[in-house]
């Protein structure tokens, strides 16, 4: 017998998102006020791991290995998202 779950509030992934894409936003307007050289790379290499790590930290009731693997996919999504865009 398996132990169940926990279950995680859709609030909780939700503001998890809001909280991912105000990091990416400021991080992007930070960049662009500074008027960065290498902020293209700056972007693709340093907001997917960030995204990922939030994601990790603000699933704890989760188990470790259902938090590792939305997390990485998080980060590989936004990685390809940031080499297609960019």
């Amino acid at each position: 017998m398996s132990t169940p779950r926990p279950r995680i509030p859709l609030r909780r992934l939700l503001l998890l998102t809001v909280i991912t894409a105000a990091f990416a936003f400021a991080l992007q307007a930070l960049l662009a006020a500074t008027n960065a050289p290498a902020a293209a790379a700056i972007n693709i290499l340093l907001v997917p791991p960030i995204a990922g790590a939030i994601i990790f930290a603000g699933l704890r009731p989760y188990p470790l290995a259902g938090r590792l693997r939305l997390a990485a996919m998080v980060a590989v999504a936004l990685f390809l998202l940031g080499l297609s865009i960019g």
